[in-house]
């Protein structure tokens, strides 16, 4: 009897292992990348901007990772990702809605300037995250691209190009 109940822990443990490990990775790359990529970033508004891209940033790289197979496609993981991009694609419109200025920010003006564009975008994004599939590995690579496009076309036409740390 101790030998199945001892299995069954370990076996629980080692199934719930990888999904809380990714959770905490994933957490710990934005706070870590929030902390850390201050980069001279005075304003506190521009800075939970940066720190709210490089959350984004952090569960997209998750994702990426398992549509091309770097990463094994972990189910509980890409979850965990997709509530991250859900949770944070609804912030941006609020984030950006006033025209917070730092030396160091890349969003452009045009941002304010073609507001109800640049909230199109936000609301395409938040819809292709609500759209993303992570029940399967075949779901996730099918479902990924149009998440990425929307993250694409809106930096293409409303962020300078800059330094690494950021994608804002």
């Amino acid at each position: 009897m101790f030998y199945f109940c001892s299995h069954f822990a370990i076996r629980s443990i080692r199934h719930a292992w990888p999904s809380a490990f990714a959770a905490a990775a994933v957490l710990l790359m934005a706070l870590a990348g929030g902390l850390s990529a201050n980069h001279g970033i005075s304003n506190p508004k521009v800075q939970a901007r940066v720190d709210l891209m490089i959350a984004q940033k952090a569960a997209l790289a998750v994702l990426t990772e398992m549509a091309s197979t770097r990463r094994p496609f972990d189910r509980d993981q890409a979850r965990a990702a997709r509530k991250t991009l859900k949770g944070t694609t609804d912030k941006i419109p609020n984030l950006f809605r006033r025209p917070h200025r730092d030396p160091h920010s890349l969003a452009k003006p045009a941002v304010w300037h073609n507001w109800d564009d640049f909230k199109h975008h936000a609301e395409r994004a938040n819809t292709a995250a609500d759209g993303l599939n992570t029940r399967t590995l075949v779901d996730l690579r099918r479902s990924l691209p149009a998440l990425i496009q929307t993250c694409t076309a809106c930096h293409d036409k409303y962020k300078n190009p800059g330094h690494e740390f950021t994608t804002h």
